[in-house]
C-alpha cells in the first residue's frame, strides 16, 4: 500500500478515544483527552501499516512573559508565567518506502510558572497533530446536543475560539490593570468568560488592555 492507503486504513481501523484526563478543579476543571491515550491507540496500528510518525520540526511563533496575581488567605501572590506557542510540523512515513511522507502543520500553546511551558506546548501540538490526521473521535461532541429553544444567544459567531492560554492570558492581564471583567465583558462582547473570546476580540482586547497603567496599590 502507499501511505495514502496505510493512513486511511488506520483512520478506519482506530477506535474512539476518551476523554479520561480531567484538568482543573471544581468549576474550572474540564476533561481532555489526554496524550498516553492518543498514543496507546495509534502506535498499535503504525506497526501494523508500518507507519512511523514523529514531529519533524518545531518553531516557536510567540512567547512572553504573564504577571499574575492571585488572592490565597487575605493575601496577594504575585508571580510570573511562561507562555509559549510552538508550530510543529508532524510527519507521516512510509516505513517501506521512506522517501513517501506527508507532514501536517499544528500548533500548541503553554503556559507555566516554570519550565514546563515548552513541554506543555509540544504535547498539546504532538498531540492534535495524530487525533486530526487519523480523524480520531474522543467522545463527548457538542455538535450532538441541540440548543434548547429558549437559548439567548449574544455577541457574534464564535468559530474562532481563543485557546485556554490565550484566555488565561487575557484575564490575568486585565487583572493585572484593576479592571473588573466580567461586566466588562457583558457590555461590550456579550459574554462572561475570557475563554469564550474569539480570536480577533483576544488581539483587540489585549493591546487595548496592555496600553492601560497598571493597577496601582
Amino acid at each position: 500500500m502507499n501511505l495514502y492507503e496505510k493512513l486511511l486504513a488506520i483512520t478506519n481501523e482506530i477506535g474512539l478515544v476518551n476523554k479520561n484526563l480531567v484538568v482543573g478543579e471544581g468549576k474550572a476543571s474540564y476533561k481532555a483527552v489526554g496524550e498516553a491515550d492518543v498514543l496507546k491507540a495509534v502506535k498499535e496500528l503504525e506497526i501494523k501499516h508500518k507507519v512511523y510518525s514523529y514531529p519533524y520540526s518545531r518553531r516557536i511563533v510567540d512567547s512572553s512573559i504573564l504577571q499574575t496575581e492571585k488572592e490565597y488567605k487575605g493575601e496577594i501572590k504575585r508571580g510570573n508565567q511562561v507562555f509559549l506557542r510552538i508550530e510543529t510540523v508532524y510527519r507521516f512515513v512510509n516505513v517501506e518506502n521512506t522517501e513517501e511522507y506527508i507532514d501536517v502543520t499544528t500548533y500548541g500553546d503553554g503556559i507555566d510558572t516554570q519550565d514546563k511551558a515548552p513541554g506543555k506546548a509540544m504535547t498539546y501540538s504532538d498531540k492534535y497533530a495524530l487525533l486530526k490526521a487519523y480523524k480520531i473521535v474522543t467522545g463527548d461532541d457538542p455538535d450532538q446536543n441541540p440548543s434548547p429553544d429558549n437559548m439567548e444567544i449574544k455577541g457574534t459567531s464564535k468559530t474562532n475560539i481563543v485557546s485556554e492560554a490565550q484566555a488565561k492570558a487575557v484575564y490575568s492581564l486585565m487583572m493585572k490593570k484593576g479592571l473588573d471583567v466580567v461586566p466588562l465583558l457583558q457590555k461590550n462582547y456579550g459574554v462572561s468568560n475570557t475563554s469564550e473570546l474569539t480570536v480577533e476580540q483576544f488581539s483587540s482586547i489585549f493591546k487595548k488592555v496592555n496600553s492601560l497603567p497598571d493597577k496601582q496599590e
